[in-house]
């Protein structure tokens, strides 16, 4: 017993010294395209090998707001987070096609405190690139498929 809590406050040493931080898979070379729209979102995500994820968020759009929901599954990791976020939205032409399934992939660690990027791409080729803190307690590492859904389009 005592030697899987030394082994536990050992690893948890680890990860507070790599800085805490959570990390879904990032692309440095972001378009070259004009920025089409902003998003603001706020998700939880609850993992066991498995994970669920939902939120809601809201995207501002050639001038006017409007609010989404978020929902998806995904595969690997533990734990428990919350993750705000804002990003860059490229691609969008029309407000509908906002909605769909986006497709991403994240590793890292959250302690308390974290900081998560992202790239995700859904069917129709938007393109969001977001950056957000996380808070919780999760390993996460693997890979989701999530649904925006805009709440009043």
């Amino acid at each position: 017993m005592k030697q899987h809590l030394n082994t536990a406050f050992a690893i948890l040493a680890l990860l507070i010294l790599t800085g805490c931080s959570t990390k879904i898979s990032t692309d440095k070379n972001a378009p070259t395209s004009p920025v089409s729209a902003t998003v603001r979102l706020h998700e939880t995500q609850a993992a066991y090998w498995a994970s669920a994820q939902g939120g809601k968020g809201d995207i501002t759009f050639k001038g006017e707001t409007h609010e989404f929901s978020i929902r998806g599954v995904g595969a690997g990791g533990t734990g428990l987070q919350q993750i705000t976020a804002t990003g860059k939205v490229y691609n969008l032409q029309k407000l509908s096609d906002f909605s769909g399934f986006y497709t991403g992939f994240r590793s890292g660690f959250t302690i308390i405190k974290g900081k998560m990027t992202a790239k995700l791409t859904n069917g129709n080729g938007v393109i969001l690139y977001l950056t957000g803190e996380t808070t919780g307690l999760a390993s996460s590492i693997g890979a989701d498929k999530f649904e925006i859904r805009l709440v009043n389009p």
